[in-house]
């Protein structure tokens, strides 16, 4: 459904700046819902952005079913748009507080079709029904809803144009924890009766363990480990996927990797793994040499010269057996 082939994108021209995604490559397949995980700045935003042509990228490819886009006129993005959902990160923010809500929702509706006043209120009220809230709240303000409702009222939107692909950034981080588990179970639901696939970007990897069929890692910009979500959570390869599935369940912690206990110290990125310096399995080489994103096993894939030692030495014993 999704595909992105080497992607890269820059926010600003002077020679040497970061790249936000730094050739970025994966593929979102039907029914098996992606999700995206890293630390603030890790480009998890940035990657929903390019995926809905809202933010173009200097190199690579995007593309929707097939269809090249990388290069596409904003007229072809909209038509693309129009299969593709968004849930953006601050959803009381994505509506206008002096409009009622059902401006916002019937916004995409707007864009594609042409509709009369009372098949606009139908849709509108269908949508907000999907989502398990009254129509006859559609005539309300932003302010008079809750924040779990402003986030139903944000999922709905999205599901107005029927899309197949819907992208969901944080979609319940600025929820209590009792609400949070209301919009992941809603969601879930909204997946089998609509058909839906998913892509979650999170801060939070429960969230992406709940909704996700397979999971990628992102660091600095960088795809660090890619795995189908129950292998990545069972056994975490990468140093820094170990230290972020530590911070939810200190466990993790105990088979190995993650930050050295002066990691936290180091700030000059390195001309080789940009984990480098902070790394407690880190070897000779990985301040010189990037590691290539290695395929460890037929489903997972890891940037990683420590990991890349072992799998080749295992692979070097079963030879000799």
């Amino acid at each position: 459904m999704l595909e992105f082939d080497q992607v890269s994108v820059a926010f600003g021209r002077r020679e040497g700046t970061p790249l936000a995604l730094d050739h970025v490559g994966f593929h979102v397949m039907p029914d098996r819902s992606l999700g995206v995980i890293g630390d603030s700045g890790a480009g998890k935003t940035t990657l929903c952005r390019v995926a809905t042509g809202l933010v173009r990228p200097v190199s690579g490819r995007v593309l929707l079913e097939g269809a090249d886009l990388t290069g596409a006129r904003r007229a072809d993005w909209r038509k693309a748009r129009r299969h593709i959902g968004l849930v953006f990160q601050d959803a009381q923010g994505s509506f206008n507080p002096m409009r009622p809500v059902m401006d916002g929702i019937s916004m995409p509706l707007l864009s594609y079709n042409d509709l009369g006043a009372a098949e606009l209120r139908r849709a509108v009220g269908a949508a907000m029904e999907q989502v398990g809230l009254h129509p006859s709240q559609m005539t309300r303000y932003p302010h008079e809803f809750s924040g779990g409702q402003i986030q139903r009222l944000a999922i709905a939107r999205a599901l107005t144009t029927r899309p197949r692909l819907l992208l969901l950034d944080e979609p319940v981080s600025a929820l209590d924890v009792s609400i949070r588990a209301q919009i992941l179970n809603l969601l879930v639901d909204l997946a089998a009766s609509l058909r839906l696939t998913y892509v979650v970007i999170s801060s939070d990897p429960a969230v992406v363990h709940y909704l996700t069929a397979d999971t990628l890692v992102l660091f600095a910009g960088r795809v660090v480990e890619a795995a189908p979500t129950r292998t990545l959570f069972a056994r975490p390869l990468h140093p820094y996927t170990t230290s972020l599935l530590a911070l939810r369940d200190p466990e993790v912690a105990l088979r190995g990797g993650g930050l050295s206990q002066s990691g936290a110290a180091a700030t000059a990125p390195s001309a080789g793994c940009r984990f480098a310096g902070i790394c407690t399995l880190e070897r000779s080489e990985c301040q010189k040499v990037p590691p290539e994103l290695w395929p460890i096993g037929e489903e997972r894939r890891v940037r990683c010269h420590a990991r890349r030692e072992v799998a080749d030495q295992k692979a070097r014993e079963g030879a000799d057996a």
